[in-house]
């Protein structure tokens, strides 16, 4: 099929999405909102432009000032109870 892309991780299609993409850049965590992305159907890879990546940094290196700030708890599965 002409213009259909396959996900190189399987060979799955790939499908245009607005999704929300998470960002880690040194100790900090950054949550980007309404992201054009390529996802496969098979296996959720991924996939986001170059423009779309130099955007994200630009925005991380000079941040304007954020819609919202959203408080994560952080866990560490090795100091909980195992699950039987």
């Amino acid at each position: 099929m002409k213009g259909r892309q396959q996900c190189a991780e399987c060979g799955g299609a790939l499908v245009k999405r607005s999704i929300a993409h998470t960002q880690a850049w040194g100790q900090r965590l950054y949550r980007f909102d309404h992201v054009p992305a390529l996802v496969c159907v098979q296996c959720g890879q991924v996939w986001l432009a170059a423009s779309v990546s130099q955007a994200i940094d630009r925005v991380i290196r000079k941040p304007p000032k954020p819609k919202k700030f959203l408080k994560v708890p952080v866990f560490s599965l090795s100091d909980l109870p195992r699950a039987r």
